[in-house]
């Protein structure tokens, strides 16, 4: 991980080697943003990003809450016998129950009644009593910025159950054990006034002297010229929207638009830019994406003026170097989680392709949050929300670079009581390196108690009692017996007695599984998954009847995959159609994504690398309808998979084989 201190070692550690819900918090500028993105390349847990709005979500490069929940956005008074889940597919149940580490980002636009919605449906899944079904929450966000958008009667609905309608008044959040990590090194800001100076705002507690200080920046009448990238950074959406057509309309030439191209699922809240974006030359503009090319030419809050646009082309000059950026359509994914094997991968649901470029001379405070600028006019003299004046002045990487539209006064720093409250008792929450080792034994007897926890197969149960009738007596209810008096001693006699249960258990379904296949597809599908979830048992329990518990030693046999020797039994069964085709795809898809630098679910899913295999498509026409294909990325990748079916198909038909065309 890059620029690693020992607060963010310390939140990595806990991240690594812990299920501790982890609260990373810390000054506008102190790394919580590069943390997440290192933690997504480097993590060996499976995980989620999931963000409270669209755009936040693209940012970090996850789903939306609502939208990976499947939540609806209307308020939820907090009930225990609830089952939000209820209505997820098999596919999503199969993702969350596998589930190990899930990073919210923005946390302190998250309502306390989201939260509990999330441990709800989480420990249903995960059948565990445990907050949020012991899967580890990483809480990312600064609550001295933006606060919940909540509407009074919204709160007037929740305010009966909550104290607050931060995320830490979450009823869950009251039980779960957690911890603070701040991180206290800014790489924003250098100047060390300026540091004390936002940290006062950050506070409420701002001294004349620093006030003084900071409407030092006042400076009536300014105007910046053209060759002078300010933006300005306002309270409401419509005063930004005005400065930046009137600042349009008044330069000279002619007008050039910019349409977007949206595929799939894309929801409109996360578009990055205008769908139809329209420049002159001269227009002052900002980099809505960091640039993917090994030049790192420009990144997201980046400032330049326009100075040529020719075709699909536009030039940007950027910087004191007076260098000319070339600027091309870029794409934005919207990206979903599902299930890949035992692994959690990422798929794009939809795209969006436009210039990574939008009109630069004013924007909300709202949507800065998390930028960075070399020069900004500030506007707070109307703030209205929690947290809006120190979002806004934070924002710029020094006072010399900041002008004040208006002086700022005290009242504008508007700060919620309730936080300043939180964020002083919250102080106890800091590990040390002793609650760590204490937080990584708690850890070891939750896996523990896990691998004794058949509440999950409960469930997968219900469909199969005529055949194994003695399951649910002879494993479930001794389970739960002894659970109660569970220690690492007695761990090697409880496993071997279930290892023989659940072996005898597997071996019934198996004598079964072909019945089940030419019965009903969707009966033998079921059975495939509790046979699935019985064998990945069986491999833990297993190794832990002849060996002492320990967390390295079962966290990696639970890495390990059964479905090889599985998938070849259900070849036999003709239930995963020219397997050995399948197995190619799989490769090559390895491969690409290893090229890519991408996760493999990215370049195809399995579920879609089946589909393949399975319809054989021989044009690209027809491999752009399979589902989970696409035009986009059947033109990516269709010249290495149709030559891959052809030549599969030939080596089953043999020589005389039919040529097949790619178009």
């Amino acid at each position: 991980m890059t620029e690693m201190n020992p607060a963010m070692q310390l939140a990595y550690d806990y991240l690594e080697s812990t299920n501790t819900v982890v609260f990373l918090t810390g000054k506008a500028g102190t790394g919580k943003t590069t943390f997440l993105q290192n933690l997504r390349q480097t993590s060996k847990k499976k995980l989620a990003v999931v963000a409270p709005t669209g755009v936040a979500a693209i940012n970090a490069g996850g789903m939306t809450i609502h939208s990976f929940f499947q939540l609806s956005f209307a308020p939820v008074i907090p009930s225990g016998t609830a089952q939000p889940e209820a209505h997820y597919n098999t596919e999503k149940k199969e993702l969350l129950a596998n589930l190990e580490l899930l990073i919210i980002d923005e946390i302190s636009m998250v309502r306390p009644d989201v939260l509990d919605q999330i441990d709800l449906i989480l420990r249903n899944i995960k059948a565990s009593h445990f907050p949020f079904g012991g899967v580890q929450l990483l809480l990312i966000g600064d609550l001295s910025q933006l606060s919940p958008i909540i509407r009074e009667e919204e709160w007037g609905i929740l305010r009966p159950y909550y104290a607050t309608p931060y995320f830490f008044s979450s009823q869950v959040m009251q039980k779960a054990r957690y911890v603070r990590i701040e991180l206290d090194h800014v790489f924003r800001q250098k100047e060390q006034a300026f540091v004390d100076l936002l940290n006062e705002v950050r506070n409420q507690t701002i001294s004349k002297a620093s006030l003084d200080l900071l409407n030092a920046r006042y400076l009536p009448g300014f105007r910046p010229t053209a060759a002078d990238p300010y933006i300005t950074l306002t309270t409401h959406n419509g005063i930004a929207q005005k400065v930046n057509e009137e600042f349009l309309q008044n330069l000279p030439g002619s007008e050039y638009e910019f349409a977007a191209t949206i595929q799939g699922d894309f929801p409109k809240d996360a578009y990055p830019t205008d769908t139809s974006l329209k420049l002159k030359i001269g227009a002052q503009v900002m980099f809505v994406k960091n640039d993917s090319s090994a030049e790192k030419l420009y990144y997201n809050g980046k400032i330049g003026t326009v100075t040529l646009i020719d075709g699909n082309s536009v030039y940007v000059n950027s910087g004191a170097d007076d260098k000319e950026i070339l600027v091309e359509p870029v794409e934005w994914t919207n990206i979903k989680y599902q299930l890949e094997g035992e692994t959690i991968g990422e798929t794009n649901s939809g795209s969006f392709a436009q210039m990574p470029l939008k009109l630069a001379w004013a924007i909300t405070i709202h949507k800065s949050q998390g930028l960075s600028f070399d020069k900004a006019i500030i506007d707070v003299a109307e703030s209205f929300a929690h947290g809006q004046a120190y979002v806004a002045l934070s924002r710029c990487r020094s006072l010399a670079g900041m002008v004040l539209r208006n002086p700022v006064a005290a009242h504008n720093i508007i700060g919620d009581p309730a936080v300043a409250r939180f964020n002083e008792q919250a102080k106890a929450l800091q590990p040390n390196a002793e609650q760590l080792q204490q937080d990584i034994a708690l850890y070891e007897q939750y896996l523990l108690s896990e691998l004794f926890n058949f509440g999950p197969l409960q469930a997968k149960l219900q469909e199969f009692k005529s055949i194994l009738p003695d399951l649910e007596k002879d494993i479930i209810g001794v389970a739960e017996k002894f659970t109660k008096q569970l220690n690492a001693g007695r761990s090697m006699q409880a496993a071997a007695y279930f290892l023989d249960k659940l072996q005898a258990s597997t071996t019934l379904l198996y004598q079964n599984l072909p019945f089940m296949v030419d019965q009903s597809k969707e009966r033998a599908a079921k059975a495939d998954q509790l046979i699935v979830w019985l064998l990945n048992r069986i491999g833990l329990i297993e190794y832990f009847s002849q060996n002492p518990f320990a967390t390295a030693a079962y966290l990696a046999l639970a890495q390990d995959k059964v479905y090889t020797h599985h998938r070849s039994y259900l070849k036999a069964l003709n239930a995963l159609p020219n397997e050995e085709l399948y197995q190619q795809l799989i490769t090559w898809r390895e491969q690409e994504a290893a090229a890519q630098k991408i996760m493999p679910g990215m370049v195809f899913t399995e579920k879609t690398l089946a589909t393949i295999a399975e319809k054989l498509p021989a044009t690209l026409k027809n491999f752009s309808g399979i589902k989970g294909v696409g035009p986009q990325k059947a033109a990516q990748y269709g010249p290495h998979i149709i030559p891959m079916i052809r030549n599969y198909q030939q080596q089953l038909q043999g020589p005389a084989a039919e040529q097949v065309s790619l178009f």
